[in-house]
């Protein structure tokens, strides 16, 4: 079997409170390879999306990855400094989630929020990353990209959006 994508190993994020520690995700271990798929399941409260959250170092202020190993391309991404995540993230790896009504942001057209990723991680122009906005709709088979585009969170269906996250992805 090829070598994994991304590789969780006995991972463990806490948050701080003023009750105590929480531990949100102990103990958590997988592997995605080239080609799988990997889903995972549990009761609300689980800690599915903190996991997401750990891998990409998106925690709270309060949060923080207590042990274990996130290997991506080689690098443990538990251990890399904050510069150098923001490179990877939304260039090489990147999250979806469940409900894009709480990831898109209703004041700004498909567009802008399309367009914003490929300026600030691939320092494209204005011009560009609106051509490659409407491209990454296209890729995801949304018809009349162009219309899409200037269109709002609230205008489009469910799978609509969640389409433009996974172009956005």
């Amino acid at each position: 079997m090829a070598e994994a994508l991304l590789e969780v190993k006995n991972l463990r994020t806490f948050f701080k409170t003023r009750n105590g520690t929480v531990k949100a995700v102990n103990d958590v271990s997988y592997s995605i390879y080239p080609g799988r798929t990997l889903g995972i399941v549990g009761e609300s409260g689980s800690g599915k999306s903190v996991t997401a959250m750990s891998v990409l170092r998106l925690l709270d202020a309060n949060g923080y990855i207590a042990g274990g190993t996130v290997t991506f391309a080689g690098q443990d991404l538990a251990k890399v400094s904050t510069q150098e995540m923001y490179h990877i993230r939304g260039n090489r790896i990147s999250v979806i989630f469940q409900e894009p009504m709480t990831s898109l942001n209703p004041v700004f057209s498909i567009r802008r929020q399309l367009s914003e990723p490929f300026m600030i991680h691939q320092n494209m122009g204005k011009k560009e990353a609106a051509q490659k906005c409407i491209e990454m709709l296209r890729a995801v088979q949304i018809p009349n990209p162009e219309a899409v585009a200037r269109q709002y969170p609230h205008q489009l269906s469910g799978g609509m959006r969640q389409r433009v996250m996974i172009a956005m992805a």
